[in-house]
């Protein structure tokens, strides 16, 4: 999982954003964005408008989710992510199947 940093870095770069824009564009300073690239130290409130900037889910900035278009999710100013059912449903089995798999080996060191 990527830091937080690294992916805004990422995501700059894809952009060919410098961080500039990226500080102006999202109403924090440039010192404030230097803080968060160097010493990850950010507030929710300021993930929050550059993630809107970027086009991305807070949650994927801060390495929480690998939806990274915010078409796909649905974000509340709470932090809270709505999914779609069908992506719920596939994250669900396979959560099964690696819960299957985990029982396998261990019935299998059992015997």
């Amino acid at each position: 999982m990527k830091r937080v940093e690294d992916r805004i870095r990422v995501l700059i770069a894809e952009r060919g954003m410098t961080l500039l824009q990226l500080a102006i564009q999202s109403n924090i300073t440039e010192a404030t964005l230097h803080a968060i690239l160097n010493r990850n130290d950010a507030k929710y409130s300021q993930l929050i408008r550059m993630a809107r900037t970027l086009n991305v889910t807070v949650a994927y900035l801060m390495g929480e989710s690998e939806f990274q278009n915010i078409s796909d999710v649905q974000e509340t100013q709470a932090g809270y992510v709505v999914l779609k059912t069908e992506e719920v449903l596939d994250m669900q089995r396979k959560i099964i199947d690696l819960q299957a798999k985990l029982l396998a080996k261990f019935t299998e060191s059992e015997s």
